[in-house]
């Protein structure tokens, strides 16, 4: 492996109680790995004791649950095929117990299995009455993540991130959002799980096709994590996470910083790349311009302008964004 021998590690603390954890990341920009943070989880200590799955039967309500399998070949990795075409791996609907139950009896098997994003308080309920981090106002989606010794390219999440470990060890190799140029991302409409992907093979990767990508390795993190640790990933960080045991199991919490009824920047995207990708370069770079003055740099560009004539650049609330997303479906509804 090429890696993480030189890569610098995750600024790391311990000794952090579980209800500290939320006041530990408030405003932070950067990832930082709590060691230890959730070791006192009573599913922690059982996974420790091989009793995982025995521990979670009093809460499983049998609720079907996504499954990737990949053959031997795939070496962990969670792709594309070779053409392109389609994935090297195939979706199956299983049952979380069985498939736990299949990783824990299964040592050493090379064929891959995942189980990606699982609503925790769907087919989990009652769990994290004894297994939680309290983060305050935040309403956070909580997940469960488990398989063996699987890969997931690099690819960022909107909302910031807690990692929790719970069984096996995990590596998280993270990248700072302005690097994504550099990471080589692929299809925004075309991935594996829903989100662009890293086109790099990290464990292999071509130079030749992606030069840039030895600058994203001079910027990059990692984070080694054992059970009971957790690791914030801020929003739009870029991270790889490898499983590197025969069982890995993993708890998240992901939630914004801002209210839902904001929308998703994601759309915006997708709007921009209807409305303005296919313009020259020239004007692109003009818009890009704009994009900088008036939304990233969104202070600076009303601190001249009185608060009662600021308008769409003000604070907006729930009902003058109810609003704009009104004038804009009007708008897009009478584009030809």
């Amino acid at each position: 492996m090429i890696y993480p021998e030189f890569i610098p590690p995750v600024e790391s603390c311990d000794g952090i109680a579980n209800e500290e954890i939320a006041d530990h990341i408030a405003g932070r920009s950067t990832p930082l790995l709590i060691k230890g943070g959730v070791s006192l989880w009573p599913m922690v200590a059982a996974a420790n004791s091989g009793n995982l799955s025995d521990y979670l039967a009093q809460y499983d309500q049998a609720q079907p649950v996504m499954l990737f399998r990949a053959p031997a070949e795939a070496q962990g990795r969670i792709f594309y095929n070779d053409t392109l075409t389609g994935f090297n791996f195939q979706r199956a609907s299983g049952n979380l117990l069985e498939t736990l139950r299949e990783l824990e009896s299964t040592e050493g098997s090379t064929a891959c299995c995942y189980v990606g994003s699982t609503p925790v308080d769907h087919h989990l309920p009652g769990l994290r009455t004894k297994n939680d981090i309290p983060l305050g106002q935040n309403q956070p989606l909580v997940s469960i993540w488990f398989g063996n010794r699987t890969r997931v390219a690099a690819h960022f999440d909107l909302p910031e991130n807690l990692a929790c470990v719970v069984a096996g060890r995990r590596r998280f190799t993270l990248f700072p959002p302005e690097q994504v140029a550099n990471l080589y991302p692929g299809p925004l409409d075309f991935n594996p799980a829903g989100q662009t992907i890293s086109m790099v093979d990290f464990f292999a990767p071509d130079y030749d096709r992606f030069p840039r990508y030895r600058d994203a390795l001079g910027a990059a993190q990692v984070a080694e994590m054992e059970p009971g640790d957790v690791l914030y990933v801020p929003s739009m960080w870029w991270h790889q996470v490898e499983g590197l045991d025969d069982l890995n199991v993993l708890v998240n919490y992901w939630w914004r910083s801002t209210p839902v009824w904001t929308g998703l920047p994601q759309d915006a995207l997708m709007h921009a790349l209807l409305s303005i990708g296919s313009l020259p370069e020239s004007q692109r770079r003009a818009w890009s311009g704009l994009f900088e003055h008036f939304v990233v740099r969104r202070e600076d560009a009303v601190s001249h302008i009185p608060d009662h004539i600021r308008g769409l650049l003000g604070d907006l609330n729930r009902e003058s964004s109810a609003r704009l997303k009104k004038f804009l479906i009007d708008k897009l509804q009478r584009t030809p």
